[in-house]
């Protein structure tokens, strides 16, 4: 549990932490989370579903929480796919002699969005694999 001095410290810090105080600064850190595209929501992708995760929705007997599971793991696919598309366009631009620092940690970055759909792919089809035990 914080102290009473820990609490006002970090309230001290918090008030000099506001972000950048400059327009230049704060257009920049506008933009952060479009770099890329990956940071929005999977559900909030355009793009049409695969053919076989639409067969498998339009099962009649697949339950509300079959269904939900089939979207949650076409979803986390669909990020999976994008990760590849981004990682492929950083590496046809990377200069594999003298890579700079920017272009690595650029690819680096990628493995946050790369886990976490894995991690949601992987309990997609856990959820999906459990409705079936059920019936």
């Amino acid at each position: 549990m914080a102290t009473e001095k820990q609490i006002k410290a970090n309230r001290e810090n918090a008030k000099r932490s506001t972000g950048p105080k400059t327009l230049a600064g704060r257009l920049k850190s506008s933009r952060n989370a479009l770099r890329h595209g990956l940071s929005i929501p999977a559900c909030a992708d355009t793009s049409p579903l695969p053919s076989r995760f639409v067969e498998l929705l339009a099962l009649e007997a697949a339950s509300q929480l079959q269904k939900l599971a089939v979207v949650e793991f076409a979803q986390a696919q669909t990020l999976l796919q994008r990760v590849a598309a981004v990682r492929k366009g950083l590496l046809s631009e990377l200069d594999f002699q003298a890579p700079s620092n920017e272009q690595i940690r650029r690819l680096a970055a990628l493995e946050r969005y790369e886990c976490r759909a894995h991690r949601q792919r992987r309990r997609a089809a856990d959820r999906l694999q459990d409705t079936e035990l059920m019936r």
